[in-house]
Formats: structure tokens, sequence, C-alpha cells
């Protein structure tokens, strides 16, 4: 990665006559775009033969303490291949747990468990989560089972079986009735106007009118369910799917993100107060959080797989924008949806790392993991699991950065990444730390490389990114160089700590000049030299005998580091 004072400049540098580098690729191989810029295949041996030292060392980031072997073994979830952590999250573990009894996703960055073994009797509240299935049906062909239709139910009877269910379910922190009983578009609503279980009143109003009345009815009968569940049930209360924004993968770009996050139109009819045209009800009220549920529909090489992280971000992104009070728990699943040709069949594993990752840096309070539960017993393989255990390991290890006072960094709205499909960047920052996620969906195969700009107020590193690789990193923002050049390839500095003399070696792509600077920790400079770099390896020595014993910070082109003067 390389870090530089930010700047407005977006050109390419002007290639010089040799082969190799960045420096050395041909303008028509240049692709840039805002802030990505992206190598053709035979540009990539070049990049890395100028870069790999830097490469290496930014994904020594990445790294766990160990390398993830992911299980071959068909219905097998090795937990213990991973160190013991957890997370400042609510992570509901809904997976198989294949005669486990030691609550091992417990162990290893989940906060609830949602599927049960024997030994779970008496786990406690707080680390159990349910969905709760079937709150529509009664089993008595209602019309609110059968038609989605608000009218002429058996309250009476509904209200019965949920006392006999709620009063037979074990105390719960989170619970999510999973009620889908809602016709979602206009067009289908009117199908019910002149059903026979339809209020005659009701069959004579206008259609406007007649949407409208069945809106309000519905909400009503959907909050009934919600007051009955939290007046029975002391747990929190989030609907499943039952979110301010619907889930939806394909009209994404169909309206602005302005549009998307004020235009009262385009909420749920569940979640909008009708006296007021704004979010609100008696339905929004009773929900404690929201679980969009951001499943995918498409595996690669299909053209709309790659809008898989816009989606799931934007689920989140936009719920937030409509409820800033209100938690976001979405309900994520490691395969994909039931609706093409890879129905059921397990994502890429960089898609369930990301799927891990991403969410809490676009401000998810958690994440739901769910899993069909009928699928539990099929003879397949579920290394998809261990590569989002290990999203998740790898998130922990800056598990400090989500806790206290901190910021998240969103360049774009995650709505936009499906229109520019550039590869995409979140951040946090705290302190003078600055934590960087960056993934690119869309690269057109395993080999291909872009540079990913990160910013954040001035600053902003440079991470590079090959194929569908998850990066993730935290920088030390005091340590960020202020010089716009990029033609650094490597900067060391030895011995550390030193008391009389410090040697410097700088690996420079180009002849130029340089500035060396030492900053005391009051940010004053002590020593300043401007030095004449060849291509390739330079080596200065510097004496720093006359400075006080102390920490400082030395820093030339695009680049600083810390030394100990003794």
């Amino acid at each position: 990665m390389i870090f530089k004072k930010n700047s407005d400049t977006k050109t390419p540098p002007n290639p010089p006559q040799q082969w190799g580098g960045l420096k050395g690729l041909s303008p028509h191989r240049w692709e840039a775009n805002s802030n990505t810029v992206g190598f053709s295949t035979w540009g990539i041996l070049a990049l890395f033969l100028f870069f790999s030292p830097y490469y290496i060392k930014a994904q020594s980031c990445n790294s766990s303490t160990f390398q993830l072997n992911p299980t071959t073994q068909n219905r097998a979830i090795d937990w213990q291949k991973f160190p013991e952590f957890s997370l400042p999250f609510s992570v509901v573990y809904g997976g198989p747990r294949f005669g486990d009894t030691q609550r091992l996703p417990l162990k290893h960055g989940f906060s609830h468990l949602a599927t049960f073994e024997g030994a779970d009797d008496n786990l406690p509240k707080n680390q159990r989560a349910i969905v709760w299935y079937g709150v529509g049906y009664t089993g008595t062909n209602q019309p609110w089972e059968s038609i989605k239709s608000p009218w002429n139910n058996n309250l009476d009877g509904y209200r019965a079986k949920w006392q006999h269910e709620l009063a037979t379910m074990p105390e719960v922190d989170l619970l999510v009735p999973d009620i889908e009983r809602q016709i979602k578009s206009n067009d289908s609503i009117l199908i019910l106007k002149n059903h026979p279980t339809t209020p005659v009143a009701y069959r004579s109003l206008a259609n406007n009118s007649f949407i409208t009345q069945y809106k309000k009815d519905l909400q009503n009968l959907y909050a009934e369910a919600f007051g009955f569940t939290k007046g029975n049930k002391s747990a929190q209360i989030g609907g499943y799917s039952d979110a301010p924004i619907l889930n939806t993968y394909i009209n994404i770009p169909g309206n602005s993100w302005q549009k998307w996050t004020t235009d009262a139109s385009l909420l749920n009819f569940l979640l909008y107060d009708f006296t007021s045209n704004k979010i609100g009800g008696e339905v929004y009220s009773r929900q404690d959080f929201f679980s969009p549920a951001a499943y995918y529909y498409y595996d690669y090489p299909n053209p709309l797989a790659a809008d898989y992280l816009a989606y799931l971000l934007f689920q989140i992104e936009v719920n937030k924008a409509w409820a800033p009070t209100k938690p976001i728990i979405p309900f994520v699943w490691l395969r994909y949806s039931y609706v093409t040709d890879a129905a059921r069949k397990f994502i890429k594993p960089f898609m369930a790392e990301a799927t891990a990752i991403f969410p809490f840096f676009s401000g998810a309070n958690g994440l739901w993991l769910w899993d069909d539960p009928t699928l539990f017993n099929n003879n397949e393989n579920f290394a998809a699991y261990e590569h989002f255990i290990h999203g998740l390991y790898r998130l922990s290890r800056y598990k400090d950065m989500f806790t206290g006072v901190y910021q998240l960094v969103i360049p774009q709205p995650a709505h936009s990444y499906v229109d520019n499909r550039k590869p995409i960047w979140r951040g946090v920052a705290k302190g003078t730390d600055f934590l960087v996620a960056a993934h690119n969906p869309y690269a057109k195969d395993e080999n291909e490389v872009v540079v990913v700009e990160a910013t954040y107020n001035n600053w902003k590193v440079n991470v590079l990114l090959k194929g569908y690789e998850v990066f993730l990193c935290k920088f030390d923002m005091t340590l960020l160089g202020n010089e716009p050049s990029q033609s650094l390839v490597s900067f060391k500095i030895y011995p550390n700590p030193s008391q009389h003399d410090l040697t410097v070696g700088i690996n420079s792509l180009i002849q130029q000049k340089a500035n060396i600077e030492i900053v005391d920790m009051t940010g004053k400079i002590v020593y300043q030299e401007e030095a004449n770099l060849q291509q390739g390896e330079n080596t200065k020595s510097i004496k720093i005998s006359q400075l006080s014993g102390g920490t400082y910070i030395i820093k030339t082109l695009n680049a600083s580091k810390k030394f100990i003067k003794e």
C-alpha cells in the first residue's frame, strides 16, 4: 500500500521508455476511473516485479495466525482450527452443528445460537436466538395464510396458536417472527378486490382507495402479531425481512440514492405512517431491530453475480438511513437463493469471507447466519462456513476499532457500485488508526490487478488488489507521508534502536530527488536534507548522535517509519 496526502490528481503518470512497473505501462493499458486503476494481464508481471515487496507487506496485514486449509470432509466444520475469539456485535449462528456439544460457535465470533443440540438445554438466555416460523399460519386455511388477506381472519385462533407456541418456547434474547404474509405489489393487491372473503364495503372502493385500505389493515394485522409477541416474551423482537426498505436485487439503480433514502413512497408499507407520510406506525415501533434478508441469487460468471456485495451493503445502508436509531442485523446465507440454477449451491469462498467482514463497515450491528435446516443432512462439503468464520476471525483482530468512539468511512453509497462496478472499499477511523476493507467483486478474473485509493480527511492509502481477494488492514495515520510521489517501492531503516548512526535504505522506481526528514513527537523537524536517488536500491547513513533520546519519525517520499534514539 502507498500512503500519501490526498490530492485531486487522477491522471496516470507519463510512462518512460523502459518497460516495467507503474511507470512503464503503456498509456492505453491504463483504465483510470475515479479512484481505481486497473492493469491488463501483461502488465501484472511488471507490477509485481516492482511492487512485490510492497504487496507482500500489504498482505501481512491480512494474514491470520495460521493458513486456512478448508475442510475436505463432508458434513464437517472444523471450528477448532481457529483460535478462540469474540466480536463486539450480535452475530447469530443458525447453521448446522454436526453434533457439537461444546457450543463452539460461541467461542469463535458468534454471540448467539439459533440451532440447538441436546447439550444446549441450559443455554443462557443472552446467548439464545430463535426464528419463529409459521406466525401467519394456523392450519385452518385462514385468508391471511391462504391469500395474504387481512380480512375475515379468526384472530382468536391466531392468538391461541401464538400463546401456545410462545409458552413452549425457551427464554430467548433475539426473537424473529417469520410472518411473510404480505402482498407487495399494488397490481397483486387488486386481485383481492372481488375475493369472497373481502368485505363487501371494500369491493366498491376505487382502486387506489382499496390498495390503501389493504395496506392499512395488513399493517394492523402484523402489528397484532408483533404486539402479542412483545407482550408474551421478554426478548428483543425483529421481524424477518420486515425492514423499512424491502430486499431487492435487480432494481437498486432504478432510483437515486437520495430518492431511496427520502421518498416515503418507496417504504415498505408495513412501516409507513399513513397520517404523516413518513416512516412509522405500530409495526415500526414494535420492532427492536430490523433484519433485512440479503441472500444472493446469481453465481459467477453470471454478470449479475458481482453485485452481491453492493446488494448486501445497500440493504444495510438504506435501512440505516431510514431508521438510524434501530439496530440492523441482516440475515445472510452461505448458499444461493432459490430462484436460479445456482439455488442451494454454496457461494464462492471469497463471497463468504467478504460477507463476514463488510457489513460492519456499513453500519450493521450484527449478522444472522441462516441456513435451511432441511439441508443440514446433505452429504456435501460445508467449507463455505470455514471461510465465513475466517472472515470473522480476521475482523476480530481489529475489534477494538468498533468500540468506543469511531467513525465509519463510506466514500460512496453501496447503491453506486451497481452502476459504476468499481472495487468496493469501506473504512473505520478511530483516533489515529484507519482500518480499511477492500474487495473487487467486479474483477475480470483471479489475476486482474487494481489499485484502490482509500481516503480519509486529507490522507489516502493506495491498496493493491489482485483478483477477488478480500483486503483488511489497519494503518497508523501518524505515519502517513505527505509527498505526492508514487515512486517508492520499499523503505527500511536500521539499526533500530540506534545511538549514533541510522542507515536508510530506499528502493526507488526512478531516478529522482527526495526530501528526508526526521521529526520528533511534537512535530518539530530536527533533521532535513535532499537526497539524489538512483533507480533501484539506495543506502544513506545519517548521524543522529546529536539527537536527544526518544522516539522519532523519519519520512521520505510517501513513507514514514518510527525509530528510537538511545
